[in-house]
């Protein structure tokens, strides 16, 4: 019989109060609240952000071994939906119920950097996040602003299956980190209100939003850009009025933030991948059986497949939806741009090798090569 999951979501006042304060919730809400529901694996979206409690096989038990996720990311994102849809169900059905699967959206346990430390500390079992967090644990990561690194998805696997992510799962490993698997956030794109870009004659002017990442700023600077460091939270009003003319997200993001709303060009550039880490703490994941770890590994595994197809899925589906019912001009980049692009911000893979050591780039050309 399929099991269930319960979703218990936190009244939204709750949510406000405690992000008002600077605070997160430390743990599931009560299964008696008023709001709790249940819903299958398929992962429904009850409410704005909640915490997805342990299936009904575990509750009642005494003592069951229960694993929270923290996610950055809302209840709608691939990442949440196919925790839901396989990784809790997977985990339970695998385990008998001894092992329940609390998930949380919406940075209810903290953001990804306090939820990176407490993985560390050994006071939350998983967080999934980008790297961001990350790099100044294992500064090795910080090959993944490389511009232009992967060609596509399938490179982006191939790599992070082959010895550079061995490497990467050893040094985190090191740190109290065990990387569960890989998801992503995918491709980043250009998008703009001026004008379509197809070359990067085409970029010169253009305010572009960028996060806080030096190397970030320097790409759309060396194409002639002006990189205009911003917050997430400001951008859409920056869009709108004007302040910046531009931004780069995957189209997935791009898409939930509706930025669509006030964009008018969408460039296929995929100038940087960035991965997800489904990060595990150490001191914890020292704790169990074998058993436990391998069950762990195999739903995580299960996710990260997952989560990528919902990803990618939903890439494909956005893009279609800004251009026919948007109206947004999609260019895809000639090969004889691509090269020009490539070349005019090649000097930061030089850059970022400065900070990453000589062994992680040796790994990174003979997985390339």
């Amino acid at each position: 019989m399929k099991k269930k999951v319960l979703t218990m979501l936190l009244a939204t006042t709750m949510a406000a109060s405690l992000a008002g304060c600077g605070l997160a919730a430390t743990g599931p809400a009560s299964s008696g609240s008023s709001a709790a529901g249940s819903v299958s694996g398929s992962g429904s979206e009850g409410g704005k952000v909640g915490a997805y409690g342990s299936s009904a096989e575990t509750q009642g038990k005494t003592n069951p071994i229960v694993v929270k996720v923290s996610n950055g990311a809302g209840e709608t994102s691939p990442g949440v939906k196919a925790q839901l849809s396989v990784f809790a169900p997977m985990v339970e059905n695998n385990s008998n119920g001894n092992i329940g699967v609390e998930v949380y959206s919406g940075a209810q346990l903290g953001d990804d950097t306090t939820a990176t430390e407490m993985v560390v500390a050994g006071q939350l079992e998983i967080n999934n996040t980008s790297t961001a967090p990350l790099v100044g644990y294992v500064p090795e990561l910080g090959i993944f602003d490389i511009p232009f690194l992967f060609e596509d998805e399938e490179e982006a696997d191939r790599v992070l299956a082959s010895e550079v992510g061995d490497y990467l799962n050893a040094k985190l490993a090191d740190k109290g980190i065990i990387n569960l698997a890989w998801n992503e956030n995918g491709f980043r794109e250009l998008t703009n209100s001026k004008h379509a870009v197809a070359s990067v004659a085409d970029v010169a002017g253009l305010k572009i939003r960028t996060m806080e990442n030096k190397f970030h700023q320097e790409l759309w600077n060396s194409l002639g850009a002006a990189a205009t460091p911003m917050s997430s939270s400001e951008l859409y009003t920056a869009l709108e009025q004007g302040t910046v003319d531009g931004e780069e997200n995957p189209i997935a993001n791009f898409y939930s933030y509706q930025f669509q709303e006030v964009q008018d060009y969408i460039t296929m550039t995929n100038h940087i991948y960035s991965p997800f880490l489904f990060d595990m703490s150490k001191k914890i994941w020292d704790t169990y059986d074998a058993d436990t770890q391998n069950i762990l590994s195999e739903a995580a595994q299960a996710f990260g497949e997952e989560e990528k197809a919902i990803n990618r899925k939903a890439a494909a589906e956005n893009l279609q939806s800004c251009i026919d019912d948007y109206g947004i001009e999609v260019t895809y980049l000639t090969d004889e741009a691509k090269a020009e692009f490539v070349a005019k911000t090649a000097h930061i893979r030089d850059m970022i090798a400065q900070e990453t050591g000589s062994e992680i780039m040796s790994l990174l050309d003979a997985a390339e090569g």
